[in-house]
C-alpha cells in the first residue's frame, strides 16, 4: 500500500542522501588511488587487496543480512551504513600501512551488505509499494550525476588541500548528512506508524487524526512469495547465478577500461574524460531504468541491457583494431546500457517474485552480484594479462550473453508468472498496447 503526501518524497530524497554521500565515497577514494598508496607506502597490488576484501566481505555480509534488515528493520540498517562509512573514511585518512586500509575495506563491505541498496529499497518499498522500481531507478540516477559532481570538487579542493584533510571533512559530511537524511527526512515508516497506533486507534479519530499519513488499519498483504517459500524454487537460483554473470560486465569494465584505452593507444588524460562521460550516460540510463523496466518487462529489459553492452563491447574491439573513433563512441555508448545492473534485484524482483517479501530476496541479489565482484577482479586480470585486454572484454560481454540467458530462464520460472498462468491470464510482464 503506498502512502500519501509529502513523506514518500521526503523519504526518497533522503535514502539518494544517504547512498550519494555513502556510496560516493568509493568514487572519491579511487581517484585519488595514487596519492593513497603513496601516502600509505604500499605498492599496487597490496593496495587492490583492500577493494577485493570490500567485495569478499560484502557477500559474506549479504550471507545475514537478509536476517538483520528484517530484525531491526532498513531504516536503521541505513543508518549503521553512514556511521560505518564515516569510520571507515576516518581509517583510510589515518592509514599509514595496509592494516588500517583492510580494517577499512572490511567495513565497508559490511556497508555494502546491510546499509546501501537493499535497505534503501527496504524503505522505499514501504512508502511506494509496486511503483518502488521506478524510484528507486530514479533515486540511482541522481545519485550518479551528484557523485560525478562530487568528484569534480575533490579534483579542486585537492588543488589546496592535503588529501587526508579531504577525506577527513566528506567522514564529517558523511556522518552528518547520513543521520540528518534517516533521522529527519525518511523519519518513522509506515509500518512503524502502524505499530504505534495500534489496533486501538481502530475506530477512534483523535488517535487517528494525530497520524493522518498513517495507515490505521493492517495494510493488505502484498502480493507474491516470501525468502524461504522462494528458496523452493528454481527461480531463486537462476536470478542468484544471473546475477554473480552479471556482475562481470560492470565491474570488469569499470576496473579496467582505463587500461584497455591505453591499451588502444588513448592519451591518458582524453581516457579519464571518456570515462566521467560515461559516468553520466550511466547515470541517464540508471534515472529512467525503473520507468523502462516497468513498461517492457524483466524479459525485454534484460534483453536491452546484456545484449547492448555485447554490442558496445564488440563497437570498442574493432576501434582497437583501427575502425576509427565513430566505433569508439557509439561503443561507450552501448556499454552504458549495463548501468542498471547493480540495482537489477530491485527492479526485476516485483516481477519475479512480487512484493511480500521484496527487501529479504533483494539483499540476496546483491549478496550474488558481490560474489560476481570479488571474482572478476582476478579473473579478467587473468585473461587480460594472458590473452590481450580485447579477449579480456570479449569474456566480459560473454558473461553478460549468460546472464541474459539466466534471467529469461528465471522469469520462465517466476513464481508470479506461475501463478498468472493458473489463474487464466496472459504471463506478459509488458502492458498490453493501447487501443
Amino acid at each position: 500500500m503506498e502512502v500519501q503526501g509529502k513523506r514518500p518524497m521526503m523519504a526518497a530524497v533522503g535514502c539518494a542522501i544517504i547512498l550519494t554521500v555513502g556510496l560516493g565515497s568509493t568514487s572519491l577514494l579511487n581517484a585519488i588511488a595514487v596519492l593513497l598508496v603513496e601516502g600509505m607506502g604500499i605498492d599496487l597490488v597490496t593496495y587492490a587487496f583492500g577493494p577485493m576484501l570490500a567485495t569478499v566481505f560484502a557477500f559474506l555480509g549479504s550471507l545475514v543480512g537478509t536476517k538483520l534488515i528484517g530484525r531491526i528493520g532498513p531504516k536503521r540498517c541505513l543508518l549503521i551504513g553512514s556511521v560505518c562509512t564515516a569510520a571507515a573514511l576516518v581509517l583510510f585518512a589515518t592509514a599509514t600501512g595496509p592494516a588500517m586500509w583492510y580494517a577499512g575495506n572490511v567495513i565497508n563491505g559490511v556497508v555494502l551488505a546491510i546499509g546501501a541498496h537493499a535497505s534503501a529499497a527496504g524503505v522505499l518499498s514501504e512508502f511506494y509499494g509496486e511503483r518502488t522500481p521506478t524510484v528507486f531507478g530514479v533515486v540511482v540516477g541522481i545519485m550518479g550525476f551528484i557523485i560525478a559532481g562530487l568528484v569534480f570538487v575533490e579534483s579542486m579542493l585537492l588543488q589546496v588541500l592535503d588529501y587526508r584533510t579531504i577525506i577527513y571533512g566528506y567522514a564529517a559530511l558523511v556522518l552528518t548528512l547520513g543521520v540528518f537524511a534517516n533521522l529527519v527526512l525518511i523519519g518513522r515508516l509506515p509500518s512503524q506508524a502502524a505499530a504505534a497506533v495500534g489496533p486501538a486507534a481502530e475506530g477512534d479519530p483523535l488517535v487517528a487524526d494525530a497520524a493522518p499519513e498513517a495507515p490505521v488499519a493492517a495494510a493488505p498483504e502484498a502480493p507474491g512469495i516470501t525468502l524461504q517459500q522462494a528458496l523452493r524454487t528454481p527461480a531463486l537460483y537462476l536470478f542468484f547465478a544471473a546475477m554473480v554473470f552479471a556482475s562481470f560486465p560492470l565491474n570488469g569494465f569499470s576496473a579496467y577500461a582505463s587500461n584497455f584505452f591505453a591499451a588502444g593507444g588513448l592519451d591518458p588524460a582524453f581516457a579519464v574524460t571518456l570515462l566521467s562521460a560515461f559516468a553520466l550516460l550511466v547515470a541517464v540510463v540508471s534515472l529512467v531504468s525503473g520507468a523502462v523496466t516497468k513498461k517492457l518487462g524483466a524479459s525485454a529489459s534484460s534483453v536491452v541491457v546484456f545484449a547492448g553492452f555485447a554490442a558496445g563491447i564488440a563497437l570498442l574491439v574493432l576501434w582497437m583494431t583501427g575502425s576509427g573513433t565513430p566505433a569508439l563512441y557509439g561503443g561507450l555508448v552501448l556499454c552504458a546500457l549495463i548501468g542498471p545492473v547493480q540495482i537489477l534485484p530491485a527492479l526485476f524482483i516485483p516481477q519475479l517474485f512480487g512484493m511480500r517479501d521484496y527487501t529479504a530476496i533483494n539483499a540476496v541479489g546483491m549478496g550474488a552480484f558481490y560474489l560476481g565482484g570479488a571474482a572478476v577482479f582476478l579473473v579478467a586480470a587473468a585473461i587480460m594479462q594472458s590473452a590481450g585486454f580485447a579477449m579480456g572484454f570479449g569474456v566480459l560481454a560473454a558473461s553478460g550473453v549468460v546472464a541474459c540467458v539466466l534471467f529469461l530462464l528465471a522469469v520462465a520460472a517466476s513464481p508470479m508468472r506461475r501463478a498468472t498462468r493458473d489463474a487464466g491470464s496472459v504471463p506478459d510482464p509488458a502492458p498490453a498496447p493501447e487501443a
